[in-house]
């Protein structure tokens, strides 16, 4: 067990399985000295024992806990008492580094409400999460940015309350988080980079909002602007799920009360089935997406497209053979997805 959690310093000396909530595992640190956060001297004098709960990423389908002991340490030089710091467990908070790295990571793709649904955990511990990284971030000044992306958390999904986020495109990494999504805001943060940083960047890529293109060209303006291919997939799985929407209105309306359950079960419970990314499926999501084919072509048409539009981004093809690509795309797609094709032709 210890060899699959890929912790360093811990080894797992007991797990349970606790139905309903999911994988408790009972970790030991490997070491029993700690650094003394005063005076930098080492020390192995326990001054309390603290166990505590704390979340990680998921085991499979399954919710995984670590039961883990924070000991409170008094320094043998200076006297002073202090918490010992462990590498992977954010100060004062109950889930992993990694654990909010992930929840993040999937706030930058859905909204507060739903990520906070899927993970179990409350929005106010997500908003805590941004509130976390945006502070760590804050004072450093990224090193070697050539490509820059600008994209948006929504806390409240259609209620336009968003964070800016600044990504490192090259390494998929978080540099930048902005409270506020106004020119402003997001204007002032950048410059805390300073020229040497900004002069460096070459292409800058942003979703739809004129916002972000004005605060662009007024920085960076040697950078290429480029629309965010993300964005465009964001929009594309939006308009898949307004579409299961009303299949499943439509459905309700239908007198026939056979056909109705039928559809109606069919669909129930398939939008991650049909906006993840059918690799990404686990098996009970696969059963799901085959039932949605059955009873409603549409959906399984647009699933199809969806799945063909992602691919043709993936391929990184050059040249005129993407070009040829996306056009074959945009003619299928056009009775389907009009709003998509009508923002990539733009």
């Amino acid at each position: 067990m210890t060899e699959l959690l890929h912790l360093e310093g811990v080894v797992v000396t007991n797990y349970q399985i606790i139905t309903d909530i999911g994988i408790v595992l009972h970790l030991e640190n490997m070491s029993r000295e700690s650094q003394c956060i005063h005076c930098g001297s080492k020390t192995e004098k326990v001054h309390q024992n603290n166990e505590l709960t704390i979340r990680d990423l998921p085991f499979g389908e399954q919710a995984l806990y670590l039961r883990i002991n924070r000991r409170q340490m008094r320094c043998e030089k200076c006297g002073k008492k202090f918490t010992e710091e462990l590498n992977y467990l954010p100060k004062k908070r109950t889930y992993t580094d990694r654990f909010r790295k992930k929840i993040v990571a999937e706030v930058l793709n859905s909204d507060l409400k739903n990520t906070a649904e899927r993970n179990g955990v409350s929005e106010q511990e997500i908003e805590t999460m941004l509130k976390d990284l945006g502070e760590e971030l804050i004072t450093a000044k990224p090193q070697g940015l050539k490509k820059l992306g600008i994209d948006e958390i929504a806390m409240i999904k259609g209620k336009g309350n968003y964070y800016a986020v600044l990504v490192n495109i090259d390494t998929g990494k978080i540099i930048g988080l902005v409270e506020k999504r106004t020119e402003e805001a997001l204007t002032e943060y950048l410059k805390h980079w300073g020229e040497e940083v900004l002069s460096q960047i070459e292409e800058v890529s942003i979703d739809l909002w004129i916002g972000y293109k004005n605060v662009a060209e007024k920085l960076m303006p040697q950078a290429q602007i480029v629309g965010d291919r993300f964005h465009v997939m964001k929009q594309v799985n939006n308009e898949l799920d307004e579409a299961r929407k009303e299949v499943k209105r439509e459905a309700a309306k239908i007198k026939n009360k056979k056909n109705k359950e039928n559809i109606l079960a069919g669909i129930a419970k398939s939008k991650y089935a049909l906006l993840k990314n059918e690799g990404d499926l686990v098996e009970k999501e696969r059963k799901k997406w085959e039932e949605v084919y059955k009873v409603s072509p549409k959906l399984g048409e647009m699933h199809k497209l969806k799945e063909e539009f992602r691919e043709v981004f993936e391929k990184n093809t050059e040249g005129n053979e993407g070009l040829f690509a996306l056009s074959d795309w945009l003619k299928k797609a056009m009775v389907y997805f009009p709003k998509s094709c009508q923002t990539i032709r733009r």
